[in-house]
This record gives structure tokens, sequence and C-alpha cells, in this order.
């Protein structure tokens, strides 16, 4: 537990003090020393059945698995010695001689440890001459899973992640010895909300994913670290992409995946399947150029339409998915205005114990800090962010991201990036701010939400330029009175 006993301990002649029970492989770590590991797991119980992880422990006559053997107070450790090293490389051996020999048709490769390890240990040719033992190939586990049990190294991520994370217990190990494999226990698929967790457990090659499965080459992929927006909890992520005219000629998609991304505080390993899944939006069905009454227009037009809402009474309906610079930018252009401003959110929804929250939308505690609020009003003109949902208005100007039916009947329609293609802050349920940043051009001539609020200032001759910077700084004040209520 935290703040418990430290002990001092030393990794290949490092020093390094560590709470009491900590295992030995996170200790190393502290130490800046890297374990070799196929087992283990730091978001699992230790399993300690792949052996990579053996180290030399003065005092002890025999190796011990470093993902099992809590530090104790003066513990002496090895981790590299010529011994462990010959250990290691004939662990791989005996791994890879029924390991197909696929790689350059699996998904996995470029991000494969095995593949990583036998570059690093071994480079041997393999002596094991026998026919390979032949399991079952493309399996379908449920949802987006599929399972290559000759890949599979058995090191049982996947069954104790259902075991022990989501409680679902879906697979077991079946069959003795060489035959053995992962299996799905009768009348059973994994269909829980976190189900593509095991594919990003793997190891291997032996979990793909069937909405990723042999569409990209990992190694090129851009990574781009994010925050999920699909609900209020805010799960780190990082996006993935390719614009690359060369090696992406093929396809219009940008995003390819959406990958979890590590944070103790919020979402600590994992993400959710609807987080994982919901991406499509930001390539699919887009809103590319301004439309008055569904013809599209230029922006210029648009300032022109603009300036007939001078002197008439407008309300803002400001979005919950806004960034928390733009939310205060348009509240203080409203304000200069003297526009009535509301806020607009998606529905609540399912929630659990593990990761999602009922509020589907990233940044609600962030529009509450600013004093917004749900509710209406019956004003001639309405700006309309991101869900069209206002009440009645004789005008409509909506600022969305993708086409909805019904869109024609709005008087204009101004395309706005989606999070992928801009950069700020949203705040979580939890009041932690968090910073996603921007992964792609914004597609077409859609604009970010601040700097449409530009347009609508020049349109009505006010200097109000949109300063990312400074209206973080501005909210940041807002939330120190806020937290100091």
């Amino acid at each position: 537990m935290p703040g418990g006993k430290r002990v001092k301990i030393i990794v290949d002649g490092r020093e390094v003090e560590v709470e009491q029970g900590t295992l030995l492989i996170k200790a190393a770590e502290e130490a800046g020393v890297y374990i070799p590991r196929l087992c283990y797991h730091e978001g699992l119980r230790p399993d300690g059945n792949c052996r990579m992880c053996l180290v030399e422990v003065e005092g002890l006559r025999k190796p011990v698995p470093a993902c099992m053997t809590p530090v104790r107070d003066g513990m002496v450790v090895k981790t590299n010695t010529p011994a462990l090293k010959e250990h290691r490389r004939k662990v791989l051996e005996f791994i890879l001689t029924t390991h197909p020999m696929d790689c350059p048709i699996c998904d996995q490769a470029g991000e494969c440890v095995l593949q990583d390890y036998y570059f690093q240990y071994d480079l041997e040719d393999r002596r094991y001459f026998e026919d390979r033992e032949r399991k079952p190939k493309k399996v379908h586990w449920g949802k987006n899973l599929i399972y290559d049990a000759e890949r599979c190294i058995l090191c049982r991520r996947c069954v104790r992640f259902l075991d022990h994370v989501t409680k679902t217990g879906e697979l077991g190990v079946f069959e003795r010895g060489i035959q053995s494999y992962i299996g799905l226990f009768d009348g059973k698929k994994i269909e829980n909300n976190y189900s593509g967790n095991l594919v990003d457990l793997c190891p291997v090659g032996a979990i793909t994913d069937l909405d990723f499965r042999f569409k990209m080459r990992v190694w090129f992929l851009d990574r781009t670290p994010s925050v999920c927006p699909l609900c209020a909890r805010g799960c780190n992520i990082e996006i993935h992409t390719n614009t690359d005219p060369l090696t992406n000629r093929f396809s219009s998609q940008r995003v390819f995946r959406i990958k979890p991304r590590k944070n103790m505080d919020v979402n600590r390993w994992w993400i959710c399947d609807e987080g994982r899944y919901s991406y499509k939006f930001i390539d699919q069905n887009r809103i590319t150029r301004p439309l008055i009454k569904g013809k599209e227009a230029s922006w210029d037009a648009v300032s022109r339409k603009l300036r007939e809402i001078i002197g008439r009474e407008v309300r803002v309906y400001l979005s919950a998915w806004m960034s928390n610079e733009e939310l205060i930018y348009w509240k203080k252009l409203g304000e200069l205005l003297q526009w009535k401003l509301s806020l607009l959110r998606r529905p609540d929804g399912d929630q659990d114990d593990l990761l999602r929250v009922a509020d589907k939308n990233p940044n609600t505690t962030g529009a509450r800090i600013l004093g917004l609020e749900e509710g209406g009003g019956n004003e001639e003109v309405a700006v309309v962010f991101h869900f069209p949902s206002p009440g009645e208005h004789k005008m409509k100007i909506g600022i969305f991201t993708n086409a909805f039916e019904g869109m024609e009947d709005w008087d204009m329609v101004l395309p706005a990036a989606t999070f992928a293609e801009k950069e700020g802050h949203w705040t979580n349920f939890q009041g932690r701010v968090q910073k996603f940043q921007q992964a792609l051009e914004p597609l077409g001539e859609s604009l970010e939400e601040g700097k449409i609020g530009e347009k609508f200032a020049e349109a009505f001759g006010i200097e109000f330029p949109w300063k990312r910077e400074e209206m973080e700084k501005e909210f940041l004040k807002e939330m120190k009175k806020w937290s100091g209520r």
C-alpha cells in the first residue's frame, strides 16, 4: 500500500529505494533496468508462466521469476548475466519450435514482443524440424476478436484480464502440454464492453482486431496523444493515423485505430470498446464546406449572411464537446454581443464500475465551471453547436462536424473540426484538466470552433481574435475561483 515501509535493494549495481512488497520486476524499472517479460503485465495479477523474467538474487541457489518475487531489504539482484541471457535464448527457442513464421502477414509485426526478443537474444537458425503442431486458426471470439491458436504462446494475459478486470470469465486454457490452447467456455462469446483490450494485451499476433486487420502496417502509422470524447471520464488515448499519399494511396481513411494510453489517475491501461471503435465519425459523413439553405457557400458569403443578425435577439447553444478554451471564448463573445447562452449535451447513457460513466460528454464539468446551464428560449436567432436540437427559432445557424437528416432546413450550417483536428483541454468529471492534441488537418474547409467564433466577431465589426493560449489562462482563472467556492 502507498506510504508503506521503504527498503533499499541493488539491481545490476544500481541502488534503488522502493516500497516493501514491490515486485522485483517493478523495482528494477525504478532503477532504470528493464527485465524482459511475456506473461507479465502490470495491470494483471502475475502468473509466472513464461520464465523470461528470471533473475539471479544473491544468496539464492536458483534464479527466481522477477514478476512474482517481492523485494526485501538489502537484496542484490543481477538481471543480465551470461547464464540468464542463455536461459532467455532457450526459452525463446522453445516457444519458436511451434510458432508459425508468418511475420510478413501478421498485424502484430512491428509491435511483437516475441519478434523483438528474438533479435535481442536469439538470432539462431531453428534446430527443430519436426512437423509443427496444428491448432485452430481464425477463430471468431466475438465482437472484433480473431484468435489464432498456432501463434498463441499461452501467456494467459487474456484469461487473467477477463477473470480479474472485467470479471466476465469467458476464456480458459484447454487440453494439456503441447496441445494446450486458449478457448471459449461452452456457450460463451466475448461481448463485454472492454473486449478490445485483449488485442492490446496480447504480446504476439494471436489475438487480432477485425476492425484493423490487414488495413495498414503499424510502422506507417503516426501516433498522437489525445483524450477520448465519448464520456466524461476522458480516457487517455493515442490516435493512429496515416495521411501519406504513398503508403495510404488506396484509402480515404485517415484514422486507422484508437489505442489506450496509460494514465493511472484516469483510465489506467484500458479503454472501453465504445471509445476504441467510435472513431469513424472523424473521416466519414463529414460536413466540409459551409452551407446556406442547403447549398454550398464560401466563408465570405457566410460573413455577409451573419451581418443579417446584427441587432436581433440571439441565443447560443454551446456544446459540452467544446474545449475549455472554446467555451470561454464563446462565452466572452456572447457577453460582448449581449447574447444569451445555454448548454447542449449528449443524453446520459450506460455506466459501469470499471471506466464508463453515464455522462457521455467530455466537458460537462468545464461548462459548469463557466456557469453554463442547459435550457433554452424563444429568441429570434439560434446558434447551435454539435447537436441539432434547439427550441423554436426563426433563424437557425448550426456549427456541426457531421451531416445529419434535415440539415437542408437550417439557414446556415458551418463545418467544424473534430477533436482530432485541433488541440485544447477538456475537464473530466473528476475536475482533471486534460490536453488533447491535433492529429490531423481539418477536413475540407472545416474550422475549429474558436476560429469560427473569430469569423462571427469579424462579421460584427468586433476585434476579438481567437488566441487559444490566452483562453486557456482565462479558463484556469475561472477554475481556480470555482474550486475555491
